[in-house]
């Protein structure tokens, strides 16, 4: 059995020219360190509004905002490393941002389901009877409106670096997905808030006042959880070996190889990985010839490996004849 290992890098050409592999890491650097300044912001007005406004709701806002701010200094760690090569990670570190995107993707669920718990908390300390300060509608106002501008902008700007980096960036991805959460915690919590806040004191409502913010929260977090447990099962999978499941890239892959090899060699199993913002294809192949033709077979590889990376921008090939 002879076995050929390929392993190359090269951006999609409607987006980078062969040389300019750095392309994706800068706009991956420059999002990241700009995400951190972000989310610091953010984190820093979510716990004054949460001072003024005696709003839990926007103290939960900050703590997401905060933890972006530190994932996002993490993920900008990882990225500057992925692509360098040693004797140990001769492939690179690309597995570390499945490992990053999983870490997050767990403390995101751990905040969420923290928040749904305080949240049930002030309740039953509400129907108990205890004191509880009532929302402050000046302040939530000015929150909400002045944060709700800045989520968006900050999502529109990962979700256009993104773009520009051919979506094949999963650190990118996973920070889209929390700035695109984080958004839409602001505004849906912010709005909510108001409208209770500004219930009359004699109507049957009025406990809102109290326990509004509660609601709006544990409400949130039942509706935005699904991102987190997605990111987190994704990245564990690939993480694991598991191959990738979509149907139409796999018909895409084994296309091209049926297509390179015909005439000449049967494609006997495919495999295809995700790991990080990587993609490796193993074939097993069964050579028609009896004797192996070498420049052949290196012709054929390299026309394969040619073809294959207009699909992954990251490759790494492995064909195995049997």
């Amino acid at each position: 059995m002879k076995k050929h290992r390929l392993h190359k890098k090269q951006k999609r050409e409607i987006l980078f020219d062969k040389k300019d592999m750095v392309a994706l890491k800068a706009i991956e650097v420059k999002t990241l360190r700009a995400g951190i300044w972000f989310n610091a912001i953010m984190a820093i007005c979510g716990y004054v509004g949460y001072y003024f406004a005696d709003s839990y709701a926007l103290a939960f806002d900050g703590n997401f905002s905060l933890v972006s701010a530190l994932s996002c200094y993490i993920a900008m760690r990882i990225t500057k490393r992925k692509d360098v090569s040693n004797a140990e990670y001769p492939y690179g570190y690309y597995s570390y941002e499945n490992v990053y995107a999983l870490l997050q993707g767990i403390l995101l669920i751990g905040i969420t389901f923290y928040a749904i718990l305080t949240g049930v908390t002030n309740i039953f300390h509400f129907v108990k009877g205890e004191t509880i300060e009532t929302l402050k509608i000046a302040p939530l106002l000015i929150y909400t409106v002045t944060m709700l501008f800045f989520c968006a902008a900050v999502w529109l700007y990962y979700r256009q670096q993104l773009e520009r980096s051919g979506g094949q960036s999963p650190v990118l991805k996973t920070e889209t997905v929390a700035a695109f959460m984080d958004t839409f915690i602001t505004f849906g919590t912010g709005v909510a808030l108001i409208l209770v806040a500004l219930i009359p004191e004699n109507h049957s409502l009025r406990f809102l006042s109290y326990i509004g913010d509660s609601v709006i929260v544990i409400l949130i977090s039942i509706l935005i959880i699904r991102e987190p447990i997605r990111i987190v099962s994704q990245s564990f999978f690939s993480l694991v070996g598991r191959t990738v499941s979509n149907k139409k890239v796999r018909r895409r892959v084994k296309d091209i190889v049926l297509e390179t090899a015909k005439g000449e060699y049967q494609l006997k199993e495919l495999y295809l990985f995700h790991i990080g913002s990587s993609f490796q294809v193993v074939l097993h192949l069964h050579p028609y010839f009896v004797v192996l033709d070498m420049d052949n077979y290196n012709e054929f590889t390299q026309k394969l490996e040619t073809r294959l990376q207009k699909l992954f921008p990251n490759l790494i090939l492995e064909v195995l004849l049997k």
